[in-house]
């Protein structure tokens, strides 16, 4: 029960304390101005290559002709 009143003791003191007024309204204003915001730039182009769906391969002679038939 003493460690639990020593754990709540500092939140109590800080949620009586009082809270220090915000001043930055002209930094938020001046940043939700939609003309200082730089335009986005263009998306990269994507090249896409269309695979005709088969059976499968043999997988065997597929990795012997990328690894150079050497075992």
């Amino acid at each position: 029960m003493k460690k639990l009143t020593a754990a709540m003791l500092p939140l109590l003191a800080s949620g009586c304390a009082s809270v220090a007024e915000l001043n930055d309204a002209p930094a938020f204003t001046v940043a939700a101005n939609p003309a200082v915001v730089a335009e986005a730039r263009p998306a990269t182009g994507i090249e896409y290559t269309q695979y005709r769906i088969e059976d499968p391969a043999d997988w065997r002679g597929l990795n012997d002709a990328q690894s150079g038939g050497n075992r």
